[in-house]
């Protein structure tokens, strides 16, 4: 579920920058940021093989955050969501993203009602199965995914 070099490579700058603007998404969705977030943000998300300099990367981040701190309505959060799964065009690609934001939303050890609710706006606009979700969250927990017992056809 992790993002490696192999998935970084298969993409472009386009791409790249609609993956960061999700993880800053992660960090900014509840209207604060704590140091946690901010940690955990630094240890996951500058850590992952971006192929740019880290001056590069900072600067990076620091205009995803400027755009998506702008964004203050709901249809200016639903047009943004929906253009970030527009600019991941696989699936895969979106669970890992999707896998990635999440953990950076879980940081300081609470998922409020605000965060819940932009995850399941990236649900819907990344297109996540219910089976696809099942496997992320189990990602996310360290459990394995059990399959639902076969229904009985009387």
């Amino acid at each position: 579920m992790q993002l490696d070099a192999h998935d970084f490579a298969a993409m472009d700058d386009v791409q790249r920058l609609a993956a960061l603007e999700a993880f800053v998404t992660g960090v900014l969705a509840d209207g604060k940021v704590t140091p946690d977030e901010v940690r955990r943000f630094d240890e996951i998300v500058l850590a992952l093989p971006w192929g740019v300099e880290p001056a590069v990367l900072t600067a990076m981040v620091k205009g995803a955050q400027q755009r998506v701190a702008a964004i203050t309505t709901l249809p200016e959060v639903t047009d943004f969501v929906a253009s970030l799964a527009a600019r991941l065009p696989s699936p895969e690609l979106r669970d890992k993203v999707f896998y990635t934001m999440a953990t950076v939303f879980s940081a300081d050890g609470e998922v409020n009602r605000l965060e819940t609710n932009v995850l399941g706006l990236f649900v819907v606009s990344f297109g996540i199965t219910s089976d696809r979700l099942a496997v992320i969250k189990a990602a996310l927990t360290d459990r394995p995914v059990v399959p639902p017992a076969p229904r009985s056809v009387d």
